[in-house]
């Protein structure tokens, strides 16, 4: 196996089992530019609403929600301009803001993938100003990020350096600033969540937690310094697990008789059966994950806790998938606050995911068998991951299929739980706009084109949902010209800063990211 496929199996890999992140940033090689003054970091301010306790689903825990900032067309130009080459495309992709933005902090009650009660946050971005666009009755969108293995994800927060700053910006310069209501969930488990672990890509949760945010937050409109009213307009998109996520929440929304306006998921895992079966069936892949370490490696637990709490039938106990010696701490063990050099240094993650006493090993050649540890040494039992893999071969799904993708007898519980959460069972009643990229290393591109396909075998409407490769040549009046030239302008700034173009942080995370982006803000225009 040649580098550069080991590269891209092991960054699907990662993004299979967890890593489905992006927090926006700019290239990687890039050197933003000198910041003229310091941006004073965002400091929550102390809830003095009417507080709401009862638990129950969609309350708001605060009424007002506190207000963070607030931020004059001038004042988020030049917070954007502290985010460096990421910040000033923005800007230039958005264009100059119209509206101020006040930017509330609000919490509220949801449920875990086990349906307990629990809380999570947010933030509430809200127009105003003089310009006819931020006033009066307006649209409403939410906003999904992507996953991330640490627990301090605060949308909102515009501090250069702050998990998702970007992502905050990309929401409030598109949309907020433009006139748009902007609801912008943390998910359950981040932030000041009370809940110890993240339901990563439980459909059903996570479509719970959004309309949760959508409930909560509604009731703070008319009580807010600048109150607002909406249009009737409810637009949903988000990228990488917010593509997910907002795919999920169309769905449960459809289901309950929500009008959604328009959606535009953005490299999402929507077939997540295919990704599954298609990675983990190959011997490559299966050897590539030998060569997972630190937080890629934490991204096991985060998914498998999530899948272990909705389901209740991965393991009788964590000793059955996890070693003796991190069995204990794993399930708590992220989202995390801790450095992951920490959680090495202190023996709460292995130097190894697979052990040497895997089915195969003494085959192998030396240098395969330098990747593996000890039982000791690793995360993983060996004799779990050799179960899920013969039942992959022995079972095979049809998980490529238009018609009957989950049609399938995996007799595996963690085959199981993927395959449950596939979002190929529905067909959408309002207009979709799937965008990505057909180079994505962490999301590959068949994620869209799939359910592209499982939608139009099941009678979806002519031109109701749209599949759009931002990483393709303009055309001769393109409606998402400014999106593929985006993309491209992301990929010349990439090479330009010696970075890789190819790397999943530059391709999904920063070059996919923000050509998708202008992408669902151009679609939306349709609908307005």
């Amino acid at each position: 196996m040649d580098k550069t496929a080991c590269t891209l199996i092991l960054a699907a890999l990662a993004a299979l089992l967890g890593g489905c992140g992006s927090g926006s940033s700019a290239p990687v090689a890039a050197t933003p530019p000198p910041v003229s003054a310091p941006l004073t970091p965002t400091v929550p301010t102390a809830p003095t609403g009417v507080a709401d306790t009862s638990g129950a689903r969609g309350a708001l825990l605060f009424n007002p929600p506190p207000l963070e900032q607030s931020l004059d067309p001038a004042g988020l130009a030049q917070a954007l301009g502290r985010l460096g080459t990421a910040g000033a495309q923005i800007l230039t992709a958005a264009g100059q803001p119209k509206c101020s933005v006040d930017f509330h902090h609000f919490e509220y009650s949801t449920v875990g993938a086990a349906g307990e009660t629990t809380t999570a946050s947010g933030s509430l971005m809200v127009p105003s100003g003089a310009d006819p666009a931020c006033s009066g009755k307006r649209p409403l969108l939410m906003y999904g990020h992507g996953s991330s293995a640490l627990r301090n994800v605060r949308l909102g927060d515009l501090t250069p350096g702050a998990p998702y700053a970007e992502t905050s910006a990309t929401a409030a310069a598109l949309y907020a600033a433009q006139g748009y209501i902007v609801i912008a969930p943390n998910y359950a488990g981040y932030d000041t969540s009370t809940l110890a672990y993240h339901p990563h890509q439980v459909a059903e949760q996570q479509a719970k937690d959004m309309i949760d945010a959508l409930t909560a937050a509604r009731k703070a409109f008319a009580k807010l310094p600048h109150p607002v009213t909406e249009s009737g307009k409810l637009f949903l998109t988000g990228h990488s697990e917010g593509g997910y996520v907002t795919m999920a929440t169309h769905r449960a929304m459809q289901a309950a008789g929500v009008s959604v306006t328009a959606a535009a998921p953005m490299s999402g895992r929507y077939a997540e059966g295919a990704s599954y079966e298609a990675t983990l069936g190959s011997a490559e892949a299966q050897r590539a994950l030998t060569q997972l370490y630190g937080i890629a490696m934490l991204e096991f637990p985060l998914q498998f806790t999530a899948w272990q709490k909705a389901y209740g039938n991965l393991y009788a106990a964590p000793t059955e998938l996890y070693q003796p010696a991190y069995a204990a701490s794993i399930e708590t063990l992220a989202p995390t606050l801790t450095p992951i050099s920490t959680l090495i240094a202190t023996g709460k993650l292995p130097p190894h995911l697979l052990a040497n006493d895997m089915p195969g090993y003494a085959s192998l050649p030396a240098a395969e068998q330098a990747a593996y540890g000890t039982p000791a040494q690793s995360l993983l039992q060996s004799r779990y991951v050799a179960a899920l893999l013969d039942d992959i071969a022995a079972h095979p799904c049809p998980a490529t299929s238009a018609v009957a993708p989950l049609d399938c007898a995996s007799r595996h519980p963690m085959r199981n739980a993927w395959f449950k959460n596939d979002l190929r069972t529905w067909v959408p009643t309002a207009p979709v706009l799937m965008c990505g990229g057909h180079g994505d290393p962490k999301v590959p591109f068949f994620n869209a084109t799939l359910t592209q396909a499982y939608f139009n075998a099941h009678g979806v409407g002519a031109g109701l949902v749209t599949v759009l490769d931002v990483d393709t040549p303009v055309l001769a009046n393109d409606p998402y010209a400014g999106a593929k030239n985006l993309f491209a302008e992301a990929r010349r700034l990439v090479v330009a800063a010696n970075g890789n173009p190819a790397d999943p942080a530059n391709y999904h995370g920063y070059m996919a990211f923000a050509g998708c982006n202008v992408a669902a803000r151009d679609f939306f225009k349709t609908y307005q």
